[in-house]
């Protein structure tokens, strides 16, 4: 299969599931730090965990399960 970064067009992934854990409060006004990665890849599944630190402080941290769509899907 191609790869992301071969020149062609991207890869389309719809979200299959989304987990939010809101761990503290997140202040308004600090720098916002987001950051993820992707934990699990496995045939049309991508598994990304994804979190947000405040202050050096983690405030929120999520899991998003992703499926590749067909290439030829929604094309127009």
């Amino acid at each position: 299969g191609r790869q992301p970064d071969d020149g062609g067009p991207p890869l389309r992934f719809v979200t299959a599931s989304l987990r939010v854990d809101f761990r503290k409060p997140t202040p308004l006004g600090p720098e916002l730090v987001a950051r993820g990665r992707i934990r699990e890849l496995s045939g049309r599944k991508v598994v990304v965990e994804a979190w947000i630190e405040a202050e050096g402080q983690l405030t929120v941290r999520g899991e998003i399960i992703a499926v590749r769509m067909p290439e030829n899907f929604a094309s127009s």
